[in-house]
């Protein structure tokens, strides 16, 4: 429990559970998950608050929210991006499990004798998971950035042999969870930027999609309902408390519904900073806003980062600092690439206009920053 004095907002840091709203629909996907021993895989970009999410999970509040027992779960949280690899994954996720089991000696027991195998098999999990099922409890794996183990597609066109390792590893933790015994006593919840069937190592003839097991769950970005609900309104606990001399819709326009963003606008409207006009709130915003983007960016395909610069180009009607840039065409393009426009506006990153072929970014901020990306590019 945090204590009166601690911070409000997490601009640069995960939000603390004491401090999470929102997301309703979602935690009721995974209470579901959860208790049927499910798998869940979110995606969405960076600044959602995947990681936030997780940590929620994590906490004693999710449990009690939802009604389950916390005491029958040991959970595991762990980020994928940094230092992890096939040969070094149940090291460090079963170090972290010996941690939660530590007051049960004989959870911690079975977990230290895998601890001395020189390599650790999936059928070593399961002596574990076994001993956990005696115990009446069940294993919950949290698995922050799961790209960073899964790898992106490219990564394994010309190199077969990691192709195949991680196919085997990913098709090794799916048969733990779907295809043995213990499998009813483990659930996993894992974050990504995209889809996992649009990530990772090409399925071989032989294979199966080593993801199916997953149900997907988008994380967008927050509604203006949403907004309206946690943020805006006075007793709320992330109340964000707007100058009079700023309008809220400026700040909804900037900000795009971004968890991310929201936490930076509470954070500087806190009083922690001298009085805020709308060009000092920009300017912070956006240097906030360029680490977010910049993270989602390349994460883009080539055909969508072009697509981006060529609404930022339309709406700007060809005048986009300081430079112009012809309209033609613009359009055809639109037509031509659809289904990337599509896939783009269920990602929360751009909406449609009433105009046919019109699209506008959700947060005023993205726009700017493909500008940029079109001005370095000339």
């Amino acid at each position: 429990m945090q204590s009166n004095n601690s911070p409000k907002f997490f601009p640069d840091d995960t939000v603390h559970p004491d401090k999470f709203v929102g997301r309703t629909s979602e935690l009721y996907t995974i209470f579901d998950k959860i208790s049927n021993r499910g798998h869940v895989a979110i995606y969405g970009s960076s600044g959602m608050g995947k990681t936030s999410l997780l940590k929620y999970v994590q906490s004693s509040n999710f449990w009690q929210e939802k009604g389950l027992d916390y005491s029958k779960a040991l959970i595991v949280y762990q980020n994928c991006e940094t230092s992890f690899t096939v040969d070094n994954f149940w090291l460090k996720v079963l170090e972290e499990l010996k941690n939660e089991g530590e007051n049960d000696e004989d959870i911690q027991a079975e977990i230290n004798n895998v601890l001395e195998l020189e390599r650790i098999e999936i059928i070593d999990i399961r002596q574990i998971l076994k001993k956990i099922v005696e115990k009446d409890k069940f294993f919950l794996l949290l698995l922050d950035d799961y790209h960073g183990i899964v790898g992106t597609q490219e990564e394994y066109v010309n190199d077969h042999n990691k192709s195949r390792e991680k196919e085997t590893f990913l098709s090794e933790l799916r048969n733990l969870a779907v295809h043995s015994t213990e499998g009813q006593y483990f659930s996993t919840i894992v974050t990504t930027f995209q889809k996992l069937h649009e990530l990772g190592p090409i399925i071989t003839r032989a294979g199966s999609p080593w993801y199916n097991h997953y149900s997907y769950l988008p994380l967008k970005p927050f509604s203006r309902d949403d907004i309206d609900k946690y943020f805006f309104k006075s007793d709320s606990r992330s109340f964000i408390s707007i100058p009079e001399d700023i309008q809220k819709e400026k700040v909804l326009e900037m900000t795009g519904g971004y968890l991310g963003l929201l936490q930076c606008v509470g954070d500087v409207f806190s009083g922690r900073f001298d009085p805020v006009d709308i060009n000092t709130l920009n300017t912070k915003l956006e240097g906030y806003a360029d680490k977010i983007f910049q993270d989602i960016w390349k994460n883009f395909e080539i055909n969508e980062q072009e697509i981006l610069k060529l609404i930022a180009i339309d709406n700007s009607k060809g005048k986009l600092r300081g430079k112009s840039y012809s309209l033609d065409g613009i359009n055809k393009d639109f037509i031509r690439y659809s289904s990337v426009l599509d896939d783009l506006e269920k990602k929360g990153l751009i909406y449609q206009l009433e105009q046919p072929s019109k699209y506008n970014f959700s947060s005023s901020l993205l726009k700017d920053f493909a500008g940029k990306q079109l001005e370095d590019k000339n």
